[in-house]
Formats: structure tokens, C-alpha cells, sequence
């Protein structure tokens, strides 16, 4: 058995959310119920990442994975465009990982 902590649901819930905040351009309220969080890039379409201006949630989540090797799916797939779907239901390490480097990648929007 692995000494790591798991953390229950609800706090996956509020990690992600608190960490998803802090990356300058995203707003990510708490999710009610599933496993996903909806964050807003909206703020970040247009801006340079990396030499790409993504103009579009499904081209900047092409980026991330492409840049940050995380997935996440655009909010087009879902009738909301400038957000992403997240997935939470993951190990506590892979959680805070990917979004740490979805955040170092995001925070060099200009």
C-alpha cells in the first residue's frame, strides 16, 4: 500500500477549483455535483502562448496538450465555448501535476 494521502471527492473538488483560480485569466466556480470543472479561458483567447494565439477554447486546448501534455476538452464539445472540461476523478498526484502544468503554460499568456 502506498503511504500517500487520498484525498475524498470534495476535496479533489475544491483543489482543482483553488488551483484553477490562481492561474492568472481562468475562473473556475465550484462545481455543483459530477466530476468536472468548467473553467472559463475566455480571458485568455487572443493572447500569445508560446508564439500561438489561440482564438478558440478547442485551439487553445490543442496547445495544452501539445505544450503542457494535458487533456482537457474544450467547451465547443459542449455548446459553451472559452471553456474547458476538466476531469477530477483522477489520483491527487496526477491532479495537482496536471494543473500545475496547465498553470506554468497559461501564466505565459500575454
Amino acid at each position: 500500500l502506498s503511504n500517500r494521502v487520498i484525498l475524498p471527492t470534495f476535496n479533489r473538488r475544491q483543489t482543482i477549483v483553488r488551483m484553477l483560480g490562481e492561474i492568472p485569466g481562468v475562473v473556475c466556480p465550484e462545481p455543483e455535483g459530477a466530476f468536472y470543472a468548467f473553467p472559463s479561458v475566455r480571458e485568455l483567447l487572443g493572447l500569445e502562448i508560446r508564439g500561438k494565439r489561440p482564438v478558440s477554447s478547442a485551439e487553445l486546448a490543442s496547445l495544452v496538450l501539445d505544450e503542457a501534455e494535458v487533456a482537457v476538452v474544450p467547451g465547443e464539445a459542449f455548446g459553451t465555448p472559452g471553456y474547458f472540461r476538466m476531469s477530477y476523478a483522477l489520483g491527487d498526484d496526477d491532479l495537482v501535476e496536471g494543473v500545475n502544468r496547465l498553470g506554468k503554460l497559461l501564466s505565459e499568456a500575454h
